[in-house]
């Protein structure tokens, strides 16, 4: 299977100032009903700011005008967040568990691209001045199979599980284009999981995938 490797891609959203909002203390939440759907719409509490609105805005924005090179983007996104999460000035990366961390605010947002076309979101959570964790959010295409008789590797009918990032993901927060970037998550893994209702369905599939910056307004 041909890995997804880094690609730059021209994004271009008005640039919109980000202001850090801050919140009162609570417990760690994890909404995990929205693992398997986007968590970027208003009725997200961890969004219920102006940063959180325009940030809904850009992701909303992104997904409608970037098309997949090949196939459909799934209808539903696929989330992950880690606890904590730095492990340097500007890298993250732990133990990865399905879902999306709703403790706190939302006050960033980082995208990346693959060759392909996939899209990765990630958010900071933060209590006050506190750094709770950080949320991946991904935007799979359609991964056709290379027998074209078969049914897809990736696809709206197979689940999306088991993310990892064992190189970390580099952030990069210059916000030429209103939003941040990632610099790189090399070969990042997930599980395409087997949908066992259709007999024909390729057996699980571990999908590696690069996500690097997109190129905006000439900056990158």
């Amino acid at each position: 299977m041909k890995s997804r490797l880094k690609y730059s891609l021209n994004l271009c959203l008005i640039a919109t100032a980000l202001v850090l909002v801050s919140c009162g203390k609570k417990e760690n939440k994890v909404n995990s009903s929205i693992s398997g759907s986007s968590p970027f719409y208003t009725g997200n509490s961890a969004l219920n700011t102006s940063v959180g609105s325009t940030i809904i805005n850009q992701v909303q924005s992104i997904k409608a005008n970037v098309s997949c090179m090949n196939g459909y983007r799934l209808t539903n996104d696929v989330s992950f967040y880690v606890q904590g999460g730095i492990v340097a000035s500007n890298k993250i990366g732990g133990n990865w568990q399905s879902g999306f961390l709703t403790n706190g605010t939302i006050n960033k947002l980082w995208i990346g691209v693959s060759a392909y076309r996939d899209l990765m979101f990630v958010t900071q959570v933060v209590n006050g001045s506190q750094v709770v964790g950080f949320n991946v959010t991904l935007s799979f295409c359609e991964l056709k199979n290379t027998y074209s008789t078969l049914p897809s590797i990736i696809s709206n009918e197979r689940a999306l599980r088991n993310f990892a990032a064992p190189y970390g993901i580099v952030l990069d927060s210059n916000t030429y284009c209103g939003y941040s970037v990632v610099d790189l998550a090399m070969n990042t893994v997930i599980t395409s999981e087997r949908n066992l209702s259709n007999p024909y369905s390729p057996p699980n599939a571990q999908i590696p995938t690069s996500f690097t910056k997109p190129t905006c307004n000439g900056q990158f």
